[in-house]
């Protein structure tokens, strides 16, 4: 399973490198990545949370802090769950 892993990794690596701006390839590799890093139990993403949290808690009318949060907060259900917000 390793080595599958590995080598999907390596094919979505190389086929973003040959076109970075290509939606698929794009595509590819977000999906690959966001599916091997469960962004919920990363402890950096957490500590982003609780700052954005902060901030807009501080001064709720801010709209920095509201879109920073909710960058965050789309960025972790599209990883824990990819197909979210997809169009069939």
């Amino acid at each position: 399973m390793a080595e599958t892993l590995a080598h999907q990794i390596q094919t979505a690596c190389d086929d973003l490198y040959c076109a970075p701006l290509d939606p698929v390839a794009q595509a590819n590799a977000r999906d690959l990545l966001a599916r091997l890093t469960p962004a919920a139990d990363d402890r950096a993403t957490r500590r982003r949370i609780r700052i954005a949290c902060d901030e807009l808690h501080d001064d709720p009318n801010d709209i920095d802090a509201r879109r920073a949060l909710l960058a965050l907060l789309d960025s972790i259900s599209t990883a824990i769950r990819p197909n979210v917000g997809a169009r069939t």
